[in-house]
């Protein structure tokens, strides 16, 4: 009896490439296609640090489970129903976040601020490299006055979340759960290229030799320019295998879905 693959996917930087401005980072009507056909036969889900309303704008799918601002914001389908949003609570604390935020980096050119719903993306990508710093300075003071949310890194931003102990790996656990895929004859993929994907790496990895399977997306010279200013080289990842871009997860995408089961 073949396994069941059951696909998760960051969106930017693996399903579409990381680009300038957030708002631009469209995927391409081939990824689409692959993404599409994968999710007709798998389950599939996208495990992003997007809001769930902001993701499904840029993929228009309405088979995936979405999990949006880190997996604290979940949503199933029709066939396949979820809805859940931990720490819902939180969401007037990050309103208020987000408006104090704005206002904090206003003089610092090239900062720019995302609302991701149940996260909040202060983006330094177009900072002088002079004034990255104070950026951070600026987070880090604000999650000192208010501890109830907490910091984390990615890819030239800082992330603010509620400080519960939810992560992309607790998300991914939980729809496996919520769905009944949390069984032995089903193989977890996840698919991701950045900092907050590692909590879904360890946890797939949990799951025992060949109970999950984690893939990084990262060109390993690629990325080196986007490492913070205190980063000098690339952190150790828990993936077991990697894909070097977008255009090799199409591919990777494509071939899985060709399949009927993993024998």
């Amino acid at each position: 009896m073949g396994k069941r693959p059951v696909v998760f996917l960051d969106y930017d930087g693996t399903l579409s490439p990381i680009v300038d401005v957030p708002d631009h980072a469209f995927m391409t009507d081939a990824m689409r296609a692959a993404l599409s056909e994968l999710s007709s036969k798998f389950v599939t889900a996208i495990v992003t640090g997007r809001s769930t309303e902001k993701v499904y704008n840029f993929v228009q799918l309405d088979n995936l489970v979405y999990a949006g601002s880190h997996g604290f914001d979940i949503k199933g389908t029709k066939t396949r129903p979820i809805n859940c949003q931990v720490a819902d609570h939180f969401r007037p604390e990050l309103e208020q976040a987000l408006r104090d935020l704005t206002e904090q980096t206003a003089h610092i050119a090239g900062a720019d601020l995302e609302d991701n719903g149940l996260a909040i993306s202060v983006h330094y990508r177009h900072v002088d490299p002079a004034l990255q710093n104070a950026v951070e300075q600026i987070v880090d003071d604000y999650v000192a006055y208010h501890p109830s949310l907490t910091k984390k890194m990615g890819k030239m931003v800082f992330e603010l979340r509620p400080r519960v102990d939810w992560d992309k790996g607790r998300a991914v656990m939980y729809i496996l759960s919520e769905l009944g895929l949390d069984a032995e004859d089903v193989v977890p993929f996840y698919l991701g290229d950045d900092v907050s994907d590692e909590d879904a790496f360890n946890a797939l990895n949990g799951r025992g030799l060949g109970q999950g399977i984690s893939i990084i997306v990262r060109d390993p010279e690629a990325v080196k320019v986007d490492l913070p200013g205190n980063m000098k080289e690339l952190p150790v990842t828990k993936a077991s295998y990697s894909l070097r871009d977008t255009a090799e997860v199409q591919q990777f995408l494509t071939e899985l879905a060709r399949l009927k089961c993993l024998c």
